[in-house]
């Protein structure tokens, strides 16, 4: 039974070609750049609404015929290769992360598949009754864009099978960064504001309690500081640039706190992934005591990244005016 459901699902698909991440050729340039520069203007934690007028301008045929028409492509016309050893899928439309490469499987359907989707309601799964079955399918919960469908037949731990069009993904090699500036709540928001993050989680590290919560983390005896990790595309914004916001957002030359906020879970930190990272941090935090100004040395710590643990749920992407909110 599920090999004629299979076989009448391919026939009555619709039939395109494409690659993933496939680069759109939209027919006016000026109209396009202005759309692509409204959509990157967006924060990634917040919804995408353009039209499909808006949409057909900056994606390929293919790609418009896909993820704002429900079609699908042909099988095993696009492998959708991953060139990075740590790849993240990401939605062709918005951006949106959507998978991690070490969830990609090959099911021998010919579409790109994957057993599990990144956490924090990166897509949507709707009920499908066309072409005369019930299926799953599967949009991004940023810009309601048709991905694929979701099959319960998919290799275990989830049993899940996301069988995905390859020309709505397209693979990024994400870096991350972790910074300690004060409270989280405004430094997320500063990185959520970043052309090129796509994804901030405020939480906690640099201490040594596994799994502190906020009220621990407050009491000053987890050692653990508030702190924002950030992950981004170094093709978009470079971790100098990154390190720029860092200073800008907070006072480096106030220990163990930052205005009203006071503890050393409210110092200042950079917690480093990479040698590479801890020599531009130095260098960067040098370059900051070469301009002077302020009052005192800077003590931001530069430390190897240890365990991070995320923040309860109210607290991520909080925008309060309790909070210092960088401009």
């Amino acid at each position: 039974m599920k090999t004629f459901l299979f076989a009448v699902a391919t026939l009555l698909m619709t039939i395109l070609p494409g690659g993933c991440g496939e680069k759109p050729a939209p027919s006016d340039a000026s109209d396009a750049a202005q759309i692509r520069a409204k959509l990157e203007a967006i924060p990634m934690n917040e919804k995408v609404n353009l039209t499909n007028d808006a949409w057909r301008k900056i994606l390929t045929p293919e790609q418009f015929e896909v993820m704002r028409e429900r079609g699908t492509e042909r099988p095993f016309v696009n492998k959708c290769a991953n060139p990075y050893q740590n790849g993240t899928f990401v939605c062709a439309a918005c951006g949106n992360p959507l998978f991690e490469a070490g969830t990609k499987f090959e099911s021998g359907t010919g579409w790109p598949s994957f057993n599990k989707a990144l956490e924090g309601d990166r897509i949507k799964v709707i009920k499908d009754t066309s072409h005369g079955m019930i299926r799953e399918e599967v949009t991004c919960a940023r810009c309601d864009s048709h991905l694929g469908h979701v099959f319960h037949d998919g290799p275990p731990p989830t049993g899940l099978r996301y069988c995905m069009n390859s020309v709505a993904l397209k693979v990024v090699n994400l870096q991350k960064a972790t910074f300690a500036a004060g409270c989280f709540w405004g430094v997320q928001y500063a990185f959520d504001h970043t052309k090129g993050v796509l994804k901030t989680y405020a939480g906690y590290t640099g201490g040594h309690v596994k799994d502190p919560t906020y009220e621990q983390v407050c009491s000053h005896t987890t050692g653990h500081a508030e702190a924002v990790e950030v992950e981004f595309d170094p093709e978009i914004v470079s971790y100098k640039q990154l390190l720029d916001l860092f200073w800008s957002i907070h006072d480096p030359r106030q220990k163990n706190r930052q205005g009203p906020d006071i503890g050393d879970n409210y110092r200042s930190a950079i917690f480093t992934y990479t040698p590479e990272q801890k020599t531009a941090a130095e260098a960067s935090k040098s370059e900051q005591e070469s301009k002077g100004g302020g009052k005192g040395p800077i003590v931001t710590e530069i430390v190897a990244a240890g365990e991070f643990y995320p923040a309860e749920a109210y607290h991520q992407h909080y925008k309060s005016a309790s909070c210092r909110i960088p401009h």
